[in-house]
């Protein structure tokens, strides 16, 4: 009986993580965020939450995208959205040019997903986080370029 249990939840599984990987979506899980957080040690990326049902997600991944050709620097976006959205999500991360970098699609329940991420996050979007020299800044809201640039120049980027 165990058998055939952890053998329908792999089949199950890859039947979601198969479809993610052909558009170029990682599935976000229990144990992402630290993953992603770990694989980058000090050095600065920014972590950016999104939903293809927020309309000011969209203005910040035009930002992200026009900043990315002038002033690379390592982003990694993550919609919120189930699986279900996955073609919506990779046609807008098309549409912006952010479909070649790390980009992650909610695997499981969100509210689990954003508890692990932050406490005190309670779902508002866009979210986004910058990591650098040792500390993690929360925006909540649309980040504006002038604040993201600034950051950009202090870590030399």
């Amino acid at each position: 009986m165990h058998i055939r249990r952890r053998c329908g939840l792999l089949l199950l599984l890859l039947g979601w993580v198969l479809p993610l990987a052909a558009q170029g979506l990682q599935p976000f899980a229990s144990g992402s965020y630290q993953a992603i957080i770990a694989a980058r040690g000090d050095q600065p990326f920014v972590l950016a939450f999104w939903s293809i049902d927020c309309p000011p997600c969209y203005a910040e991944l035009k930002m992200f995208a026009q900043l990315q050709q002038s002033r690379p620097f390592d982003l990694i976006l993550v919609a919120t959205d189930g699986a279900g959205a996955s073609t919506e999500v990779s046609g807008v991360l098309k549409r912006f040019g952010l479909d070649h970098g790390s980009t992650w699609l909610f695997a499981e329940p969100a509210e689990r997903l954003r508890f692990a991420i932050d406490r005190t996050w309670y779902g508002e979007l866009p979210r986004t986080y910058l990591f650098g020299a040792g500390r993690r800044e929360a925006i909540s809201g649309a980040l504006k370029a002038e604040t993201l640039e600034a950051w950009l120049d202090r870590h030399n980027l």
